[in-house]
């Protein structure tokens, strides 16, 4: 069990998923209303939040988090990522696609809560009863019995329901009353049938939990880096959010880097760091002198890409792009008519391994800050590189920008032609170091290689400390 405990968490991670028998009860309900069911460990705390609402008969309407205290001291949270995004927790709440259901949950007795629409205020005990090492329930998740009919959405919280399950049971004491004031409620009289609670039928029930296909979601990552977590906090599609999940978890995968393979991947940067030395004077347009690009384009075999004679930079653009890309980065700035290293760059010249380093921290070379969409174009990017596939990459990155809220015209969807435009520069970026292979047959922008796999997942997983 490696995953380190910590942020309100009770235990690392099971190395081997088992089958958790949980006892959940809606608080203040009566007769009391509640379900058991088995689930997989290793299920995060948004999957778990899924069964819930199945078997509580409830449409995911509204916000929700889980806490390891009851509601007058509710501990630490774990909050969706809508409750995150409008400020409804404090500082210290753990996203609840971060966090696994064995974190909390692992031995009989031990307790969560669950909070559901935070104007309602449903709140939900969940104990554990047992665990069974070694084996995980079909589905990931099994319904085993219940009592009560489920609260339907926007009844007014737990009065609201035990005054409907009075309508609703003409054998209750206080039933003509409560019919009367649901009748005051609505401005007519009402049948019981129309109160929408939610009947309890274990077998319908267990068909939608089937149909949530726990089996076919992405494992909850075993860290996910500050890039990525940008992203899934603007997620506002459960789709959207647990594609980004899948690829985090393969960004999670330890990386490192032999001082060869740094050596080789950052050459271009290297050869440009060392032509331009303390500094060279830049040409009256701007551009580095003929001598100096030549030198560059030679270096770099830069002739095998680009026809010309390879002596100005306007029109050889694999030196102007590795220019532009360095100065992005800070390696290299202009100063008084020069091209000089900054202090990093000066630094860094000498040692390919930090250069690697320092490249890796720094991407996506694209968009302006967090909030820009060529920037979380970039960030989508290099997990796929992580994941070690790029086959049409424009369109997953048109797809997951849509469902992180981008639009081009009048509002519609993001296609593959703005999604090219916007990692463009990247895609020059990982070229130039060796992220994909030559070979390509004609395919763009081909096979990744395992370089360019180990950059990307340093760049959004980088080492702890």
């Amino acid at each position: 069990m490696t995953a380190q405990v910590g942020q309100g968490r009770r235990h690392p991670r099971r190395e081997v998923p088992a089958t958790l028998r949980l006892y959940v009860q809606l608080e203040g309900s009566f007769p009391p209303m509640w379900r058991r069911v088995e689930v997989a460990s290793d299920l995060g705390l948004d999957d778990l939040h899924d069964v819930l609402q199945v078997v509580f008969g409830w449409q995911d309407y509204h916000l929700y988090r889980f806490t390891t205290g009851p509601e007058e001291d509710a501990g630490a949270a774990f909050a969706c990522t809508a409750d995150l995004a409008e400020g409804y927790d404090d500082e210290r709440a753990v996203p609840t696609w971060d966090v696994r259901i064995d974190e909390l949950l692992a031995e009989p007795g031990e307790r969560l809560h669950y909070q559901y629409d935070y104007g309602d205020n449903w709140w939900l005990a969940i104990e554990v009863e047992d665990l069974v090492d070694g084996q995980i329930p079909p589905g990931r998740a099994m319904l085993l019995e219940g009592a009560g009919a489920g609260p339907p959405e926007d009844c007014g919280g737990i009065h609201g329901y035990r005054l409907l399950v009075a309508a609703a049971d003409p054998t209750h004491p206080d039933h003509r009353q409560a019919l009367a004031e649901v009748g005051e409620w609505w401005g007519r009289e009402v049948a019981p049938d129309e109160l929408g609670l939610v009947p309890f039928d274990a077998a319908s029930t267990g068909d939608r939990l089937q149909a949530l296909d726990l089996a076919g979601r992405p494992p909850v990552p075993r860290r996910v880096g500050e890039k990525l977590t940008a992203l899934l906090l603007r997620t506002r599609r459960a789709d959207t959010e647990r594609e980004l999940r899948r690829l985090a978890s393969t960004a999670a995968a330890a990386a490192n880097v032999e001082v060869a393979t740094a050596t080789r991947m950052v050459r271009p940067f290297a050869v440009l760091l060392d032509t331009v030395g303390d500094g060279v004077k830049l040409t009256a347009a701007g551009y580095l002198p003929p001598a100096v690009v030549q030198t560059i384009f030679d270096e770099l075999d830069m002739g095998e890409e680009w026809i010309g004679k390879g002596n100005r930079e306007d029109l050889t653009m694999p030196v102007l792009h590795l220019r532009e890309t360095a100065q992005r980065l800070k390696l290299l700035r202009r100063y008084k008519g020069r091209l000089v290293p900054t202090r990093k760059g000066r630094t860094l010249a000498g040692d390919p391994v930090g250069l690697w380093w320092y490249l890796a921290g720094a991407l996506p070379v694209g968009g302006r800050d967090v909030s820009d969409a060529g920037w979380q174009a970039g960030v989508i990017l290099l997990a796929l590189l992580a994941a070690g596939t790029t086959d049409d990459a424009e369109v997953t990155v048109a797809r997951l920008l849509t469902g992180l809220g981008w639009a081009v015209g009048h509002g519609e969807p993001i296609d593959r032609r703005p999604a090219g435009s916007l990692i463009a520069a990247d895609m020059r970026f990982l070229d130039r170091v060796g992220a994909f292979e030559d070979d390509r047959h004609g395919r763009w922008p081909g096979v990744v290689t395992p370089d360019g796999i180990a950059l990307a997942r340093a760049a959004l997983t980088p080492p702890e400390g």
